[in-house]
């Protein structure tokens, strides 16, 4: 079991850092004080990104919209109240079919903000699928896999 560490305290709705990727907005709202971050997560991405595990826990809950996960090789469709688990080495990925989908991800281990600011400035340059060498270089140095190690492992 993982241990968790965080630190006492509130974290009021207009503390966060937001940051972009191509069909994305990620709103860090606790992303400092130990291991267990809360991230929220507007999204109209119709692909979802490569398939893939890392080595933090997360939890993910819809909180409005409509959302397909991918996790370990099955589909789920969810709306607002799914909550899908994901133990730290499952393979997953989730897209939006239509319109806007807004989710609340709590992730335990491994800070998630700083690959989340490193992938949007590498997003910034417009790279984005053309030149994935920066991006494997990225995910892998905060311990992700891609499934199949391709650029769009999608199943």
């Amino acid at each position: 079991m993982k241990d968790v560490q965080m630190t006492a305290g509130v974290t009021t709705g207009d503390q966060f850092e937001t940051v972009h990727y191509p069909d994305d907005e990620i709103i860090l709202r606790v992303a400092r004080g130990g291991n267990v971050q809360v991230i929220e997560y507007n999204s109209t991405d119709r692909e979802g990104p490569p398939s893939h595990s890392h080595a933090w826990d997360e939890i993910q809950y819809v909180i409005e919209g409509e959302v397909d996960f991918y996790v370990n090789g099955q589909w789920i469709h969810g709306g607002p109240g799914t909550v899908q688990m994901l133990p730290a080495g499952a393979y997953h990925f989730v897209r939006v079919p239509e319109g806007t989908a807004r989710l609340l991800f709590i992730t335990i281990g491994p800070p998630f903000d700083g690959m989340a600011r490193e992938l949007a400035a590498f997003f910034a340059k417009g790279t984005y699928y053309t030149d994935l060498s920066p991006l494997r270089e990225i995910v892998r140095r905060y311990g992700l896999r891609l499934e199949g190690d391709s650029a769009k492992s999608n199943p």
